[in-house]
């Protein structure tokens, strides 16, 4: 009997101690913001969420480099060894249809939540961006850009505060009064600033069409395009753009300059960091303005909305000895209370529609789901792979110091799409 009892006692702490071993690790590249409304905070709460709902599982979330190219380059060299974390960060996409042979079809595990996703959110995160493949991530957020400004600044110029400069004519005498007046027009960081501008402009220069970058159908050399692109230049030339921006990082230097006052305008996220909320924040709710891109008198299209459907998203990878329970996380993250977790704590706009909802004492949120109403697809979510998208960034830096002409790089970017 003692034996019997001895062996019972033995294999209830051998059970408890396997359980307790039940280890997740997590990477991404948001767990580094510990700054208010940052995203480590509503992790944490998640994570703890999740292990209290699962006893004896641990989480570790690991914070990764937010430098995408730094970033991928880990997961590289993961999956070069076959080994790494049980979940992961992506951007869908491209980046994810890189990747996908060592991340895990999700639709198994997801069935009874699926349905709770935008259709674009599930169209951006399944293989090749088409619905009917495999889900490969789940998404977190959706994305968007365009460009904030900082009304105070603005009154302080001279400018209307309540009238956003969305014509180019506008936006350049907004640009010239605000230097004039000692203050820094457009906040800048590295060349994310022009590469967030020039897909907002590809957005409202192509509209409903914008796909037809990727198929074929349009091109980069329409008028309007080169005349953003031209645009840009003139904003670089005129000093409306601070060169001493271009070399500084953007994720979070960049953001958190014009978070405190260091600038009249910044071309921001709508989603999960630097975006309306953030910014309101700390700029004050009531001094935030913002408008989905610059208006050219040519172009068929005018406040197009540029967006992703989703804009960060969480994968399992198929070395993951938990695959189940990775999944379970997933799905824990991004759906229910999760969601809503992490939406209210960073103003992130989730592709839930169970756990969307908003803020409304935001002024500026009001007038971007406005705008969402003209939404049109990121062209680089749809059309490149992560070789592609630095190598956009590349592009961007040679035409800004003057390597590159109008026509050469609007050719290069061409040369980039065409498959």
């Amino acid at each position: 009997m003692k034996k019997f009892i001895l062996g019972l006692v033995f294999v209830s702490v051998f059970a408890v101690v396997t359980v307790a071993a039940q280890t997740l690790t997590v990477w991404d590249f948001k767990y580094s913001e510990v700054n208010a409304g940052g995203s480590q905070a509503p992790m944490k709460a998640n994570d703890a969420a999740f292990e209290k709902a699962n006893p004896g599982v641990t989480i570790n979330h690991v914070a990764q480099p937010t430098d995408s190219t730094q970033y991928y380059q880990i997961i590289q060299s993961a999956a070069t060894s076959n080994a790494g974390p049980d979940v992961a960060m992506f951007h869908p996409g491209g980046r994810v249809d890189g990747f996908a042979d060592i991340l895990v079809d999700l639709d198994p595990y997801i069935k009874d939540v699926k349905g709770q996703f935008t259709q674009a959110s599930i169209e951006m995160c399944s293989l090749n961006e088409k619905l009917g493949n495999p889900v490969k991530v789940l998404p977190l957020t959706m994305q968007g850009f365009g460009i904030y400004y900082n009304k105070a600044y603005f009154k302080k110029a001279g400018l209307d505060p309540n009238k956003a400069p969305k014509t180019a004519a506008e936006f350049l005498a907004a640009c010239e009064k605000l230097k004039a007046a000692g203050i820094v027009p457009i906040t800048t960081g590295q060349t994310y600033t022009i590469d967030f501008f020039l897909r907002c402009e590809a957005a409202n220069t192509y509209g409903p069409n914008v796909a037809g970058l990727v198929d074929g159908s349009q091109r980069f050399d329409n008028p309007v395009f080169k005349e953003s692109a031209a645009f840009v230049k003139t904003l670089i030339d005129k000093g409306y753009i601070e060169k001493d921006g271009l070399s500084r990082p953007y994720f979070m230097d960049a953001i958190d300059k014009f978070a405190s006052g260091g600038g009249a305008m910044f071309v921001g996220l709508l989603s999960d960091v630097g975006n309306w909320k953030v910014f309101s924040d700390k700029l004050g709710a009531d001094n935030l303005g913002y408008f989905p891109a610059v208006n050219f008198a040519d172009g068929t299209y005018k406040d197009q909305q540029v967006m992703q459907g989703a804009g960060i998203a969480y994968g399992v990878m198929k070395w993951s000895k938990n695959q189940k329970l990775a999944a379970a996380y997933v799905k824990f993250v991004t759906t229910g209370e999760g969601a809503k977790t992490y939406s209210a704590a960073t103003g992130a706009l989730s592709p839930n529609t169970a756990a969307a909802g908003g803020a409304t004492i935001y002024p500026v949120l009001k007038a971007i789901q406005g705008y969402l109403k003209n939404g049109e697809k990121d062209y680089i979510a749809i059309g490149y792979n992560g070789y592609e998208d630095d190598s956009n960034r590349l592009c961007d830096r040679a035409f800004v110091i003057g390597d590159l002409s109008i026509d050469d790089f609007v050719a290069a970017y061409q040369k980039l799409i065409t498959k």
